[in-house]
């Protein structure tokens, strides 16, 4: 769960906490479950195709540190995704990857670095 902002020229900040349960079901762990606080930073543009009039949320690269968990202080990256337009209402839009999950690159400082799989859905809304 997280939330930001991103100004005029989209930029974005974001303020986040995630829970890591690692890997489940049968077998030994990868990890053990942690909880992790973080800030982030990234771009974010929204295009839409004339063709289909389909609109895309993308988001960059995103660069921050944690602040609390077994990490905290570590810098952290975390590769861009792009998400669909599903539905949009009175300036409110929501973007998502419900049909297609998102694969992600996220790199700790000090060497770690794996791959994450999941579903993701972003809500917009204009500055009030």
């Amino acid at each position: 769960m997280s939330t930001g902002s991103v100004d005029d020229h989209g930029a974005a900040t974001e303020v986040g906490q995630a829970v890591d349960t690692a890997s489940f079901g049968v077998g030994p762990r990868m990890h053990t479950p942690a909880a992790h606080a973080y800030d982030g930073t990234f771009t974010v543009a929204i295009t839409q195709t004339g063709d289909d009039s389909s609109v895309t949320f993308h988001a960059g690269m995103v660069s921050g540190t944690f602040t609390a968990g077994p990490n905290a202080g570590r810098s952290f990256s975390l590769s861009g995704f792009e998400l669909k337009k599903t539905i949009g209402d009175h300036g409110v839009d929501v973007y998502g990857s419900a049909t297609s999950p998102v694969v992600q690159t996220l790199s700790v400082a000090g060497g770690m670095k794996f791959e994450r799989i999941c579903i993701l859905t972003v809500s917009t809304s204009p500055r009030r």
